[in-house]
């Protein structure tokens, strides 16, 4: 294991030998140029607030060890100036980040400390850490909006406000010198926009799109964009509404390029309107899409046509299978369609109906699916939960960022949390070792004492 005190000047590698141990750090406490942020200065009783919110602790330095760590609240401020100061690698970033959506996700941490940790991320750039923050925030949101329907658009807007930052620093149009990750990033970044409702997405989506219907040539619709516009054209599509659904077909027949109609068929099924998602469905079908294009139709089924696609999955099942086969493609239609749910009813109505037709092709898909619903299930649950989950969902989604965000010291950014906020947050420190290929966490404990220079690890 490893680990870094302020600094990646001082860190420490060491090998856990038993199941609970006592690791020595005083020399890590006496070398770090932090030491004062930890130390009570004792001749005034009280810590000194210029330093304390600038000593850091990151375990698992450059997420070189297979597990996860959690953090208590008081070193997770801590990192999370790191984040905003920039003194962490995107690395960690990106690990830090990893590992606390899937404790979330395993019930582990609350999903209030999971926003707390994400506000640090405002000014992201990096697309392999943005880039997942994107996912993150698309995951949340639509297990937020099955769980506390009445936060959804609260906590839709505080994603857009964590999106804000870069969407404006990359806009819709490329500019010189841009290197390759930027123009993925900002078509990421304004799909996701678009996903969440924000306004000035939508807007500028529609007129972009409108352009490229009239002119396939216009430059106000590069490649990198396109994907933005189409779900942006088929959020507001319905069965009253058909003329963006309708030019998205038009423009799958006419183009010859394959990334392109890709790229329209990952974009159809985002339509809230179920009956318009049960016409994307049997699309898929026709000899109009081939069939090693039909998983990009199912791979963005949005939240509202969910049951719709369950139903036409189990209603064209034999000719799905029929046509499939037991490959590859098959397991993608029941990952697909299954895996959103998030109650343990429906998994129990998908193992029963699975029951007389599992194949020994898609039996291990179908078991990784229903996990994955129960996993949903119980985090459904422990959101409905946390108690003051409302007050800190509309504390991020209303809250007003100076241009540049200057980070508090600790004890002005404590003082932002109630007593109630801080009891969210869990006492002790984790690390979650994490193997590749089970979803099982073995989980390690330890504390941070300072004082008496060392950590404790306890295996639970």
């Amino acid at each position: 294991m490893t680990l870094c005190f302020g600094s990646y000047d001082t860190r420490k590698n060491f090998l856990l030998q038993s199941k609970a141990e006592k690791l020595d750090i005083t020399e890590l406490i006496n070398s770090s140029n932090a030491q004062a942020g930890l130390l009570e200065t004792k001749n005034q009783g009280k810590k000194d607030d210029n330093n304390s919110s600038h000593v850091w602790i990151k375990i698992n330095v450059d997420q070189t060890g297979f597990y996860r760590v959690k953090y208590d609240d008081e070193l997770a401020m801590r990192l999370k100036y790191a984040i905003e100061a920039n003194k962490l690698s995107a690395t960690d970033r990106f690990g830090i980040l990893d590992d606390s959506y899937a404790l979330c996700m395993a019930c582990k941490q609350t999903l209030s400390s999971l926003f707390f940790l994400m506000d640090a991320y405002r000014e992201e750039l990096d697309y392999t850490v943005l880039s997942n923050l994107i996912s993150v925030c698309c995951k949340v949101a639509t297990i937020a909006a099955d769980a506390i329907p009445e936060l959804s658009d609260d906590i839709k807007q505080f994603f857009i406000n964590l999106l804000q930052f870069s969407a404006e620093k990359l806009g819709w149009d490329p500019k010189s010198g841009e290197s390759h990750l930027d123009a993925m990033l900002r078509g990421e970044i304004l799909t996701a926009l678009a996903l969440f409702g924000h306004e000035g997405t939508l807007t500028e989506a529609v007129k972009r799109f409108h352009a490229y219907i009239d002119d396939r040539n216009t430059p106000l619709l590069p490649p990198d964009v396109r994907k933005a516009a189409y779900v942006t054209v088929m959020q507001t599509g319905s069965t009253s509404n058909r003329s963006g659904y309708e030019s998205l077909l038009k423009l799958y027949r006419e183009t010859e390029l394959s990334q392109e109609k890709v790229r329209i068929l990952g974009s159809l099924a985002s339509c809230p309107d179920p009956d318009i998602v049960l016409e994307v469905l049997n699309f898929l079908l026709t000899s109009e899409v081939r069939s090693q294009d039909v998983v990009h139709g199912l791979g963005r089924v949005s939240r509202e046509g969910r049951e719709t696609a369950w139903k036409w999955l189990k209603d064209n099942w034999e000719h799905i299978w029929k046509t499939l086969g037991g490959g590859f493609l098959l397991t993608r239609f029941i990952g697909s369609i299954v895996s959103p749910f998030c109650s343990d009813e429906k998994a129990n109505e998908v193992e029963e109906f699975f029951a007389s037709r599992t194949k020994p092709s898609i039996a291990r898909t179908l078991k990784q699916s229903l996990e994955r619903v129960r996993i949903n299930a119980r985090w459904v649950q422990s959101i409905r939960n946390e108690k003051s989950l409302g007050e800190v969902a509309k504390e991020f989604a209303h809250r007003n960022y100076p241009a540049l965000i200057q980070p508090l010291p600790l004890n002005e950014r404590v003082d932002i949390w109630d007593s109630g906020l801080r009891e969210m947050f869990s006492s002790s420190v984790f690390i979650f070792l994490r193997p590749s290929t089970l979803r099982l966490l073995i989980f390690f404990r330890f504390h941070l004492d300072i004082a008496q220079g060392e950590f404790v690890f306890n295996l639970l």
